[in-house]
């Protein structure tokens, strides 16, 4: 299991690198520390940060289940688009969640 997860990390990536460097341009809002600081080579540690405020709220009212996600940021929207991710995963989220 830990092969695996180390291999998913390891793709995530390598991936967003790949696409960093066809499209010949750089992330920005990645290091806390510095959030106007680009980089050509983001580890796959930040990137998973960038999502740190992520919640699924689910609420059941009167045997309803109603869902919400906060709306992605930039740089999160940014980071789906180079791993190849359709445009709607975040949002499906929600009915996937029922």
């Amino acid at each position: 299991m830990l092969s695996l997860a180390l291999r998913f990390l390891c793709l995530i990536e390598f991936e967003v690198r790949r696409q960093l460097n066809q499209e010949q341009t750089t992330l920005v809002g990645l290091n806390p520390n510095n959030p106007k600081h680009s980089t050509d080579r983001p580890t796959t540690e930040r990137l998973l940060r960038a999502f740190g405020n992520i919640t699924l709220t689910l609420v059941d009212l009167h045997g309803q289940e109603l869902g919400h996600v906060p709306p992605l940021n930039a740089l999160q929207q940014e980071i789906i688009r180079l791993l190849g991710l359709p445009a709607d995963i975040y949002s499906r989220l929600i009915a996937n969640s029922e």
